[in-house]
């Protein structure tokens, strides 16, 4: 959600964005080579300085779909499906978006680093910092600078606001003949600009705009788009509990009654 908050505000409207962006922002731009995180470790380790997206770029990974082939290998079957990937953002941000050169740490004069990048656009209280330069997954905040951007959104100073639930794209491929892999098979979810539509009717969607990340880290903006909230705790390999915990608690603020069950009472 960040990545595409940040693209949104540097196009300076939702309106600017450009077919090619839509194409990368809701994951059907066919870069899915970067291997799916099922542990802590790095998928872009740190490497001899500069520190950059385009290193990155340069991987391969034995648990890649196309194992001989760099993270920046386009995957012709995979051009048009929704796939679940940091390939695209990746990508993206290298070849769309000049972010390709810039180091995760900053060398030099001037003091540039894609958290300082990224604060820049975005308005946060205090500088992000990347752990690696994954555009997707990266990123290391508090939850109070995530806040931040989240109430920017609402109030509208950030053009992210008009970017929610747009160009909406399916992501179950038990139902969806366009989608290919999504990490929440459980759900009949769309997804739009970097973020998810939870609106599968079978578990109570309420068409929440969320991005829920693999440790435990859930932000949300409600369908009204008046309301933000976030769970920001550890637990590994936690994404879907963290998130069923969230919109329980969502369900409760946003109408007033008690959730005592598995699935929210909207």
């Amino acid at each position: 959600m960040l990545y595409a908050a940040y693209v949104t505000q540097a196009r300076g409207a939702a309106s600017n964005l450009t077919p090619t962006d839509v194409n990368f922002l809701h994951l059907t731009s066919g870069y899915t080579n970067i291997p799916d995180s099922t542990s802590e470790a790095s998928i872009c380790p740190q490497t001899d300085s500069p520190d950059t997206v385009n290193v990155c770029l340069t991987l391969t990974s034995p648990s890649s779909q196309d194992p001989k082939e760099p993270f920046g290998y386009q995957v012709a079957a995979d051009i048009g499906y929704f796939y679940y990937n940091s390939g695209h953002m990746e990508v993206h941000a290298s070849d769309y978006m000049g972010l390709g050169k810039i180091p995760v740490e900053p060398l030099g004069s001037p003091q540039e680093s894609l958290g300082s990048v990224f604060a820049a656009e975005l308005g946060a209280g205090s500088p992000f910092n990347y752990t690696e330069p994954l555009m997707s997954g990266g990123i290391s905040t508090t939850g109070a600078v995530y806040a931040g951007v989240l109430r920017g959104v609402l109030s509208g100073s950030l053009a992210f606001g008009d970017a929610l639930g747009t160009d909406p794209v399916c992501t179950q491929p038990s139902t969806c003949p366009s989608a290919l892999y999504t990490p929440f098979p459980q759900e009949a979810w769309h997804y739009s600009m970097g973020h998810w539509v939870e609106d599968n009717p079978a578990t109570n969607g309420d068409g929440a705009f969320s991005s829920g990340g693999e440790f435990g880290f859930y932000p949300w903006i409600d369908s009204t788009k008046s309301y933000y909230g976030i769970i920001s705790h550890y637990q590994a390999s936690s994404a879907y509990s963290t998130i069923e915990c969230g919109r329980l608690i969502r369900a409760a603020f946003m109408t007033g009654v008690e959730q005592t069950g598995t699935l929210p009472i909207n």
